[in-house]
């Protein structure tokens, strides 16, 4: 679990380019590597595939982080984070196993087996509200093979922290995750979306993200972009850079330039009559609008995960295992 992770530090530089109007950039390139894509296993535990197409079944996006050990700070422990309803069955319940796919170093990419159950138990670490929907999995995987990288567990907030970051309505955010119709033949290519801060609720709003399940209170923010099914999980980013440039700010070498806003839950629908539903019992007009409006749960309540005494516990009793 402590193998040497290679990580993204948290002091990125951003390409900016001026305009005649604006300032514009492009993302750093290491943020692709810290993305994998999150593809089911069928019950047998192979690669789950579409039984017509035959192509592998993908469900989501994931990202991971490393967090240095408070004993040796030399030594770092990673993690698979995902949103929780990416690896949740229709019962509500873990899957056993999930597949993720990685570049390797050398040659295409490659699906790797992760067990969400181990011995008998679960190895999945949520939050103790039922509503976030956040999952995190303890997963090192070898940096000598694969072509990936962590982000650093400074890019996260807390909620006190977050307070002071130079964010609000109109901040500028991007995230990085799987786009279904396209994902790379040999090779991840992770779709980079963008868009801005639309609402920072001080309060919890109401989500529903099942018909058939009665609406629940989330804490989220909601940013301006169109995501799609596939991009859940996806690490979304401030861009804090031109939020600095502003007259009575100082930039300092080594002022962080991005924080991670938090992990994509999912868009909001708006109801539009415009296809028929077949039922046993009536033909019923409906369609689902993507309206432009994503929810994010904030990256606060993941720090709060992987720095609960629990995960804490964990970290300090693990030992090593022998070569």
């Amino acid at each position: 679990m402590t193998r040497k992770i290679t990580y993204l530090i948290s002091f990125l530089v951003f390409f900016i380019a001026p305009c005649s109007t604006a300032m514009a950039f492009t993302i750093p390139p290491d943020i692709k590597k810290t993305v994998t894509f999150i593809f089911l296993a069928d019950p047998q535990g192979e690669l789950a595939r579409d039984p017509q197409t035959h192509a592998p079944v993908a469900n989501g996006t994931g990202f991971f982080v490393a967090v240095k050990s408070d004993k040796d700070p030399s030594r770092n422990f990673g993690y698979l984070v995902t949103a929780k309803h990416v690896i949740l069955n229709a019962q509500g319940t873990f899957y056993p196993r999930i597949y993720v796919r990685l570049n390797k170093k050398e040659g295409d990419a490659e699906f790797i087996p992760v067990d969400l159950t181990r011995d008998g138990n679960s190895v999945v670490s949520v939050d103790s509200d039922p509503t976030v929907d956040i999952a995190v999995i303890p997963e090192s995987l070898p940096a000598d093979k694969f072509d990936f990288l962590a982000l650093r567990d400074d890019m996260l907030t807390t909620e006190t922290s977050f307070k002071e970051l130079p964010v609000g309505e109109g901040s500028e955010v991007f995230f990085a995750g799987l786009f279904v119709n396209y994902y790379g033949e040999h090779k991840n290519n992770p779709i980079v979306r963008f868009g801005r801060v639309a609402m920072l609720p001080e309060d919890r709003i109401s989500w529903r993200d099942d018909a058939a399940k009665p609406e629940k209170n989330v804490r989220v923010y909601l940013i301006e972009t169109q995501t799609y099914g596939g991009n859940s999980g996806s690490p979304v980013f401030f861009s804090l850079s031109f939020e600095l440039v502003k007259p009575g700010n100082i930039i300092v070498a080594g002022s962080p330039l991005i924080k991670l806003a938090g992990i994509m839950m999912g868009y909001f629908n708006e109801p539009s009559p415009i296809g028929f539903l077949e039922t046993p019992t009536a033909r019923i007009p409906y369609s689902r609008q993507n309206i432009g409006i994503a929810a994010v749960t904030p990256s606060y309540l993941l720090h709060e995960i992987l720095f609960s005494a629990e995960m804490k516990t964990a970290r300090e009793d693990y030992v090593e295992p022998s070569k």
